[in-house]
């Protein structure tokens, strides 16, 4: 019980470090990103006529829009997926990969400040975070993606063998009797998929903390899961719980603040930001409500409350990521010391930073003071013409 409650409060440090500008930076120019590429790759695949939805429809239903809109949207992706063709297949694929280059970047630097700050107490600037990063980037890849090429890999692997079902006579005697291979590759396809997603927040948290490779990144991910079930599991549920919170507080913090700043401003302008707000609600709906908001000084300020609406979105998703990342370094880093027995504070730090260190630790060396020489004696004029002349001054009767 004294062990839960530490790790408690362990990730509820998580949520206060969260707010670290750095970290929501990071967050922020990762959503920004991420929402600019899916923009992107949907303008072109709806323009190839790969898939049906289109950016603007993102833009109208989610980003724009005055509710928050991510039950909706997830909910609409999933709906979305289940009947996928062969192009909806290239767009989603291609969307992926570009997302996992953006994140690998960015949820890396946030779990590498969060490592350093948690371990060491150090607090480290974006340059040295992400040029850690970019010297791992095909480790924080790789790591997440590996697991996924495992499970498509064995199925493939059933595919395939279900494919020689459909011989005549020898088909149906093939797939009878390799089935058990058949059943194996369906155990290693829950095993890899369940454990590799319930494992990925360690993933990311490895390489930042060690400094390794995917696979011992992996590797590693596995292990602490397959070792300390329960206790992942209770660090787990605990990043839930507080990452339920931390979006609550942080969401509908923000449409507090909105409500406020319409309901003040609306005592001052009063029908006209109504009418603001009605064009932009009704954006998605009927094409006349487009042209429905005159004159055009209107529908300049409708644009800029517009893109107020989409900042205060990804300020409050930038808290959510910053506090996933800051959470689950915490919890790898409790896990490592329950597995490994490694200490909290023994996180990896390359030559560059350490000689950094060093040099700011060191205290400048100080000018040692010269030696004095002893003064020169004093000779008198006839021993030194004695000396040049070769003769002793006992001879000159001194």
């Amino acid at each position: 019980m004294e062990s839960f409650i530490q790790d408690t409060k362990s990730i509820l440090r998580g949520a206060k470090m969260s707010l670290d500008f750095n970290r929501l930076v990071c967050a922020f120019v990762g959503i920004v990103f991420s929402i600019l590429w899916v923009l992107v790759i949907l303008a072109f695949g709806s323009a190839f006529k790969l898939v049906e939805i289109t950016p603007f429809e993102i833009i109208n239903e989610f980003l724009i829009s005055p509710r928050l809109g991510l039950c909706s949207l997830i909910s609409a992706l999933v709906s979305s997926i289940k009947s996928l063709e062969l192009g909806e297949y290239i767009v989603l694929m291609v969307l992926v990969l570009g997302l996992m280059i953006i994140w690998s970047v960015f949820a890396g630097a946030v779990t590498r400040l969060a490592a350093l700050e948690f371990a060491r107490g150090e607090k480290t600037g974006l340059k040295d975070s992400l040029s850690f990063v970019m010297k791992k980037f095909w480790s924080y890849f790789w790591s997440p993606l590996t697991p996924i090429l495992g499970v498509l890999f064995f199925i493939a692997c059933n595919v395939v063998g279900g494919l020689l079902g459909k011989i005549e006579f020898a088909g149906e005697i093939a797939v009878a009797v390799g089935f058990p291979l058949a059943i194996l590759s369906g155990f290693l396809i829950v095993f890899l998929g369940i454990v590799g997603i319930i494992g990925f927040i360690l993933m990311f948290p490895a390489i930042s903390s060690e400094g390794s490779d995917a696979f011992d990144a992996i590797s590693r991910a596995y292990s602490y899961v397959l070792s300390r079930p329960l206790h992942f599991l209770s660090l787990f549920i605990t990043i839930i719980i507080c990452g339920t919170i931390v979006s609550f507080v942080a969401g509908y913090g923000a449409c507090l603040v909105m409500q406020t700043s319409y309901f003040t401003v609306g005592l001052g302008m009063g029908g006209k930001l109504n009418d603001i707000r009605a064009f932009i609600a009704g954006l998605s709906g009927p094409g006349d409500m487009i042209t429905s908001l005159n004159p055009i000084s209107m529908r300049i300020a409708a644009l800029f409350f517009m893109l107020y609406i989409v900042l205060i979105k990804i300020a409050v998703g930038s808290i959510i990521v910053a506090f996933a990342g800051s959470a689950s370094t915490i919890a790898y880093l409790i896990m490592r010391k329950d597995v490994d027995g490694t200490e909290m504070n023994d996180i990896y730090v390359d030559e560059n930073e350490e000689d950094l260190a060093v040099d700011e630790t060191v205290p400048e060396a100080t000018e040692e003071p010269a030696v004095q020489q002893a003064p020169e004696p004093i000779v008198p004029p006839e021993q030194k013409e004695a000396e040049t002349s070769g003769e002793s001054p006992e001879k000159n009767g001194l």
